[in-house]
């Protein structure tokens, strides 16, 4: 791992993790560092995410089916940001936020769902921009973890927002990452 190179792991909530030079704490926009060899792991982790599909009543054979055609160029035109209840953490740290939410329309499920996920991805270009103006190195490339890394449009659309490379983590399992940085010391 070589600094800006980052992780973003797709759960009910959306964590960042991006190696950087520099460390960067900033209770603020709740960004926090912990040391990892000669480097930092500078990140993040949001209230909004994936939870917000359940909450819609996603279900996994919709997400296949529905998620296809996702325009990569796709922006968040309507300001979705996809909280489940009120309250952010990162990319700013705000106990009041409201969340921003498509209407509930069963005929139009596949737009809602598109929304949805750019307002995800909106969320997580966000949380980078907060670390790079915060003095993290820059993102180079995210592996991406979680139940929302295995959907290849929402990759490619996550891509061409951040700008960068989008790749499936080799290893998704949260252990997996803990112990890695355990053996590190």
């Amino acid at each position: 791992l070589a600094p800006g190179n980052a992780v973003t792991s797709l759960g009910s909530t959306t964590a960042l993790k991006l190696v950087s030079e520099t460390r960067v704490d900033d209770a603020i926009t709740g960004v926090y560092s912990h040391r990892f060899d000669d480097a930092w792991l500078v990140g993040g982790a949001s209230n909004a995410g994936c939870r917000v599909l359940r909450h819609f009543d996603f279900t996994e054979a919709e997400l296949a089916d529905l998620s296809p055609g996702l325009d990569a160029d796709a922006t968040n035109g309507a300001g979705i940001y996809p909280l489940v209840n009120e309250g952010e953490r990162f990319p700013v740290n705000d106990a009041a936020k409201q969340p921003r939410l498509p209407a509930r329309n069963d005929l139009y499920r596949r737009e809602i769902l598109h929304e949805l996920l750019v307002g995800i991805s909106d969320v997580e270009a966000r949380g980078y921009r907060a670390l790079a103006d915060r003095g993290a190195t820059p993102l180079v490339s995210v592996a991406t973890a979680g139940g929302g890394a295995k959907n290849p449009d929402w990759r490619a659309q996550r891509s061409r927002m951040l700008g960068v490379p989008v790749v499936e983590a080799s290893n998704g399992d949260a252990a997996f990452g803990a112990a890695v940085l355990g053996l590190r010391g």
